[in-house]
């Protein structure tokens, strides 16, 4: 199942590009639904690296544990406006995530999540769920630009 979710960012693309390539940015966005732990050697204090695989410990709430979470950025495409990640969990062996967004107006982006979900019985449940989750990082977000 494909979840389709789109905002306007109070930014520019410039500065979504400078916050959306820094992993910290993803636990800000994603907090405090999801919480991301890496584990290993993964560093997620430096930019995102095109086809290296991300493990990490995936929580709700914090606390609650969701298992094994990999990611791997497969494309990133400033010049589309494009970034595109493989991903897979113990609860999703598929949850494919394109970001797209595109300057509407000045300071005004107009993003949009892309996930698709592969998690056999669970699949509407996680898609339900990703709705949320991604209503949620989209809110974030606005919250994070509005700091600047």
């Amino acid at each position: 199942m494909i979840a389709r979710i789109s905002t306007n960012l109070p930014c520019s693309e410039e500065q979504l590009w400078e916050k959306i390539t820094d992993p910290k940015s993803l636990q800000f966005v994603a907090s405090p639904v999801l919480k991301f732990i890496p584990v290993g050697k993964n560093d997620l204090d430096k930019e995102w690296e095109l086809n290296q695989d991300y493990n990490l410990n995936l929580y709700l709430f914090g606390f609650i544990p969701l298992g094994r979470h990999r990611i791997r950025v497969v494309n990133i495409d400033r010049g589309k406006n494009k970034i595109e990640s493989s991903e897979s969990g113990l609860l999703a062996r598929v949850w494919n995530h394109t970001i797209l967004f595109w300057e509407t107006d000045r300071k005004l982006v107009h993003y949009t999540d892309i996930i698709e979900i592969k998690a056999g019985l669970l699949t509407p449940f996680i898609w339900a769920f990703a709705h949320l989750f991604y209503r949620h990082r989209q809110r974030r977000w606005k919250q994070l630009f509005e700091r600047l």
